[in-house]
This record gives C-alpha cells, structure tokens and sequence, in this order.
C-alpha cells in the first residue's frame, strides 16, 4: 500500500473518531436536557402555591430574585402576598433594599389609610428619597413593592395589615460628608462581605422582634440571589458567607431558600451575561412552552448543575471550591423566559426643583475620585437637569442583550 493511501486511512480514521466523539457529547448534552425538560414537565405546582406549601412546614423563605431592576418577578411577590392565606399566617416581608433604620417609617405610610392616592404617594415620595446609601434608589422595584403592600393593605382591618422590614446597612442622609461617606463605605467592606452578616443579622433583630410582639413566627425575605444562597466558605479557609448562610445556621430546617430563574449574576444589561448551565436550564424551559412551575431541586437535574459566576470563579481559583445549585438553595421558580424580563428604573416625581439641590450634594459625596467631584461641582448648573430626568424618567427596557442569549439557548433545541 502506498504511502498516498496509508495517509488518507489514517485521515479518515481520525475523521470517524473525531465524529463519534462529537456526537457522544451532543448525545450527552441533549439527553440531559431531556433530563431538564422532564423534571420541569413532572412538577405542575405553580409558583404561587409552592411558597405557600412551604409556609406550611417551614417558618422563613428567603427567595432569591434575579436583577434588581427586573418588575416581572414582583407581579408573582405581589401574587403570593396578596393571597389571604399569606396574609392570615405570615403577613411579614422582608427586604435587602432599604436602610434597617427606615423599617418604622415605611410601615406607618404602609398601613395609613390615606384620603386619595396622591396624599399616599407624596409621603411615599418621601420615604423613598431617603430609603437608600446610594444618592437615590431609582430602580422601581421596590416602588412597585410598596405601593402593591399598600394597596393590600388598604383593605384590611389594622392589626391584619403587612408589615415590612428593610434589612440594609442603617444609613442617614442628613448630616453626610465626604468622610463620614468614605467612612461608612469602609465599615461595609472592612472584611469580606461584612454586608451579609450585617443583612442576616438586621433581619434577625426584627424577626424575633416580630415574633415577640405579634406572635407571629413567619417571614418572607426577598434578597438578590447572590446574597441570599446558603453558602458558607469557613470550612475552606474563608470567612466570607452569604446572608442566607447567618440565617440558615441561626434556624436551621425552618429555612428554605428559593431563587428565581434568571442568568448568570455579572454586569447588568451587559452582553458579557451567559445562560445558567450554558442555556440547558432555558432551552429545557422553553420546550415546555415556559410553563410556571416551582419545585424542591434536591435531587434533581437542575440541582446537580455546578453553579457559575463571576464570583464563584474567584472562589474557584483561590480556594479551589465549587458549589452546585442543591447546595446553596432548596427551591427553584421558573416564571418568565429571560427575554420577557422586564427592566424598569426611574420614578415618578421622585425629584423635584428643592430636591434636585440635594440630589446633586449626594451625588457629588458618593464620587470617588476628586476629580469627578470638582467636575461636578464646577458644572452642577448644567448637571443638574440631566441628573433629575434620569431618575424622573421611568423607562423600561431589556435587562440583558436578548439575541446573544437566545442564540445560545437555541444551540441546544435546533
């Protein structure tokens, strides 16, 4: 045999085992999306009605949300708190935004019965002016959250009404400096996630408040789901852990953690975002025709997926640790495909011509460089009107680049 026809065996050889094994991994891959696909088609429970199932054995849900600025996963909150036997047995929700020391204000405006909506919302104005340690919190989640607490409230008797707790670091406005800011920015990131433990632990102080006072011993807590996973980094070495952790560990089995589904945790609205599991978590869904479901992921496809993110690839390289989903929470909700998320941000008259003064005082305060703050000093004239749109405007948009994710979940349905 010539040397010409040895060659070409030996090419043709390579050629097969290169298409076996690339066909085992896409046999691979799509079996376990048939795995995927099959847990989310075998549990039928709607989101709803899991949160509310889990309240019947468990005393506290943290639930996990995706993007901050994302208002559709709020439409399924307001869902399960405005349900009668929400408010009949928990009655308590929780938050990550929202200074601890504003937690008394925000109930008296929650639950007056104001003469109209406008005398409602002018006080919810101001409550939310000061509800934040950044210049003003302009995403309109959480003003979607009060107004739909006050709402529900505003049809029940007084000593039935939801209460609400914010659990973010306690922080006032008046009186702030430059130093005091920097100060204060230090303490928050002294160690590593010192958040958290101050989170976890403003959250403690009120629920057993909450208990001693009403008798009451159930809560939900809504936290971004990077903070809200049980994860804990001790055994490795690290001191850092998440709220969730704290919480787990002071009441153990009556604490379920439940996220949403979404993508994976980087820069908002970037286009560097990427599907959970390289996009088998979406295309499952997606051949389900998006059908609302929640379900326990012990045990599960969906639980033994290794979780990934910017974050946890830091923990990866410098401890050599990984996590799958089973072990940083007990619950998933799939409500919404990624591309009908819902980003809004901006307020309604949140700012007007004596707040935009102050608006630009804090703004100035919360720049790190000097420069920038000299910068905005010396044009504060012409600074301040753009400055006032952008949180006056309320605009909704895509939370992350749509095409790019589609094109990916695709990769595993053509």
């Amino acid at each position: 045999m010539c040397s010409l026809t040895r060659n070409l065996l030996q090419v043709m050889k390579h050629i097969i085992t290169i298409s076996i094994i690339l066909a085992s991994i896409s046999l691979f891959g799509q079996t376990k999306i048939v795995d995927l696909k099959d847990c989310l088609t075998e549990n039928s429970t709607s989101p709803k009605e899991y949160i509310l199932n889990i309240f019947k054995t468990n005393d506290i849900v943290i639930i996990g949300e995706r993007n901050h600025n994302d208002t559709t996963q709020y439409d399924l909150l307001l869902e399960i708190i405005s349900d009668k036997r929400f408010i009949e047995d928990v009655a308590n929700v929780y938050t990550e935004v929202g200074c601890v020391n504003r937690t008394e204000w925000a109930n008296q405006v929650l639950k007056t019965n104001f003469e109209n909506d406008r005398e409602f919302e002018m006080e919810l104005i101001k409550l939310y002016r000061e509800l934040d340690f950044n210049p003003l919190w302009e995403k309109y989640n959480m003003y979607k959250l009060l107004k739909g607490i006050y709402k529900i409230n505003r049809n029940l008797q007084r000593n039935n009404k939801l209460t609400i707790g914010f659990t973010d670091l306690a922080f006032e406005w008046e009186g702030m400096t430059r130093k005091k800011y920097q100060e204060f920015q230090y303490m928050m990131n002294a160690n590593s996630y010192t958040r958290d433990s101050i989170m976890a632990s403003n959250f403690i102080h009120l629920y057993e408040k909450q208990v001693s006072e009403t008798g009451r011993n159930k809560a939900l807590l809504i936290q971004s789901f990077p903070h809200a996973v049980k994860m804990d980094l001790r055994p490795y070495g690290s001191k850092i852990r998440r709220t969730g952790s704290y919480i787990a560990e002071k009441y153990n089995n009556n604490v379920k953690v439940v996220a949403f589904n979404s993508v994976y945790f980087g820069a908002y609205n970037s286009s560097n975002n990427s599907l959970i599991n390289n996009g088998k978590w979406d295309a499952a869904f997606e051949m389900t025709s998006c059908r609302k479901t929640a379900f326990n992921i012990e045990s599960t496809s969906f639980g033994k997926t290794l979780y990934e993110d910017n974050f946890a690839k830091k923990i990866d390289k410098a401890l050599n640790v990984k996590f799958n989903y089973d072990e940083l929470i007990d619950g998933i909700i799939f409500y919404k495909p990624f591309y009908e998320f819902k980003c809004t941000a901006g307020i309604p008259n949140i700012v007007d011509k004596q707040f935009s003064n102050e608006l630009m005082h804090r703004t100035i305060i919360c720049q790190d460089k000097f420069t920038n703050r000299l910068g905005l000093k010396l044009l504060r004239p012409f600074y301040k009107k753009p400055n006032t749109n952008y949180y006056n405007n309320v605009r909704t948009f895509e939370c992350y680049d749509n095409e790019a994710l589609k094109r990916q979940m695709n990769d595993w349905i053509n």
